[in-house]
């Protein structure tokens, strides 16, 4: 099996495929995790959107999903609160909201089934004026009331997908990033496999297999008409979808704000992660990919005017956006959260190819598992039953994140301060001792790369030797968060050409390619 695209769903096919006993193979035109998989509020969603529309089986399907990453990730993946504020009547008033609440916490009630302690998520309920304004300082200075509720966020969204390719690579998959599949392989006309270009140490090779799955994000309409040489056989993304990165103010709570579009309501959430604070999701038509900062800016004026409106007790302008995190998406359907899409493409007459579309990194699990099973029915073979729902990374902690955080705080941190700790057991979990070694034997390494993170240079250093880290930008954005987090200064971009540099002039420095 050819696994094409190295996003969170990709990673996750090659994972199940591999752990159920495939033969399989990832490539990746550019980096891991360099398109859409990290354009979002870092939620992990448990489906309270899908309860507006009283669609209870979709809900369901997000409540398990939610479950099974907190279960098997619990390093990356924690419990957040979110407030809602209430008044009036309506869609604001307090007696629907907690009608609302009430409904998700029957609809999940099983929630926290096998979630280690920490990772538990807490049932909803009404909290009074003070707890709102506590929770949510100055923010909603016209509301008395609120609802309070909780559901689950990334620490990194980078890391994770890290991590279940390293599951992936640990079960016999083999993965590699910048090759691309540029043309089908085919035998008699018939498709058997892709020829494979090396971007980064160039040439063309063959890559052969019964079975290929594009999860090429954006780009799997390009993939599947090149493989299928038909046109328009997947749907084009004809949606963008926004997010604008603030400075943080210290808080700890998400919380809703009111905004109207064509004269409906609908609420954005404004998310505390990582010292900063992400505003969205904006939904927006469009007809193709921006391809540079002047085709985008638009929509980020057009969502900043939404938020504006919404948000009147901040006042946003364009120089308080420190970043913006922008990606293409099926078109948006306003009753509920976009859905997964796969599309078998035996109906193109080449039944050894399924394409994946759809946004949610929350859903990736259960997309790759349905598509591993039809990948088995394909080729006439038995697969193992599915267990990514519930087995646990390589990288996560058999015990409870709380605790592995506290005695690692206890032990010799290698001089490293008690954030830099948390942030190593947080971002590799049981495998974080791998970095603080690399302090031990060269205390430069633990100096920060940027003063207001807790990322050390070691990182850099263990992404170029152990996690196939080519250019700076997969250093700072997809084997750090410096880049998702307006953090790549001059200074990280010079520590992070300094280990490159280092890699190409030292012969076995960097860690050889998988495949």
């Amino acid at each position: 099996m050819l696994v094409i695209g190295g996003g969170i769903v990709g990673a996750c096919t090659a994972r199940d495929a591999a752990l159920r006993g495939l033969s399989v193979a990832l490539v990746e035109r550019d980096d891991f995790c360099g398109g859409i998989s990290w354009n979002s509020l870092k939620i992990v969603h448990g489906g309270l959107r899908s309860l507006q529309s009283l669609d209870i089986a979709q809900a369901r399907h997000f409540v398990r999903e939610r479950r099974a990453w907190l279960t098997v990730a619990p390093h990356l993946v924690e419990p957040l609160p979110f407030v809602v504020p209430t008044r009036g009547a309506g869609r604001e008033s307090e007696l629907l909201m907690r009608a609302g609440i009430a409904l998700n916490d029957i609809v999940s009630r099983d929630r926290n089934y096998g979630v280690s302690t920490s990772r538990r998520l807490s049932r909803g309920r009404a909290v009074g004026s003070d707890e709102l304004h506590a929770l949510a300082p100055r923010a909603f200075p016209d509301y008395r009331h609120g609802v309070l509720f909780h559901d689950a966020q990334l620490y990194s969204a980078e890391r994770l997908v890290m991590a279940v390719l390293d599951d992936a690579v640990r079960a016999g998959a083999v993965i590699a990033n910048y090759v691309e599949a540029v043309a089908p392989l085919l035998e008699r006309g018939v498709l058997v496999g892709a020829v494979v270009e090396d971007r980064i140490g160039g040439g063309r090779f063959d890559v052969r297999a019964s079975m290929l799955v594009n999860a090429s994000g954006a780009g799997a309409e390009e993939v599947a008409s090149r493989f299928t040489r038909r046109a328009h056989v997947v749907a084009p993304m004809t949606g963008i979808a926004l997010n604008l990165v603030l400075e943080g103010d210290g808080g700890t709570t998400a919380y809703a704000i009111v905004a109207h579009d064509d004269q409906r309501m609908r609420r954005l959430f404004v998310v505390p992660w990582r010292g900063r604070t992400i505003v969205g999701t904006a939904h927006f038509p469009c007809a193709g990919t921006p391809t540079n900062a002047a085709e985008l800016e638009p929509y980020v004026e057009r969502f900043l005017g939404d938020v504006a409106a919404a948000w009147t007790a901040r006042s946003v302008s364009r120089a308080d956006v420190l970043l913006v995190h922008a990606g293409m998406q099926p078109p948006h359907d306003a009753q509920g959260p976009p859905r997964h899409l796969i599309v078998d493409h035996a109906r193109d007459d080449t039944p050894q190819l399924l394409s994946a579309v759809g946004p949610k990194l929350t859903t990736s699990r259960a997309i790759a598992e349905k598509l591993v099973d039809m990948v088995g029915a394909r080729v006439g073979r038995i697969v193992r039953s599915c267990e990514t729902a519930t087995r646990l990374l390589a990288s996560a902690p058999s015990e409870d994140v709380a605790t592995l955080v506290t005695r690692a705080l206890a032990r010799d941190g290698a001089g490293l301060p008690d954030d830099v700790v948390t942030h190593l057991v947080r971002s590799y979990g049981s495998g974080y001792e791998a970095i603080m070694a690399m302090v031990r034997e060269r205390p430069g390494l633990g100096e920060r790369v940027d003063a207001s993170s807790p990322v050390i240079a070691a990182q850099l250093e263990y992404g170029v030797r152990e996690e196939m880290a080519f250019r700076a930008d997969d250093l700072l954005s997809r084997r750090t968060e410096l880049g998702q987090t307006a953090r790549a200064t001059a200074r990280a971009r010079a520590i992070a050409g300094d280990q490159l540099r280092l890699a190409e002039s030292s012969p076995g420095f960097r860690g050889s390619r998988s495949l």
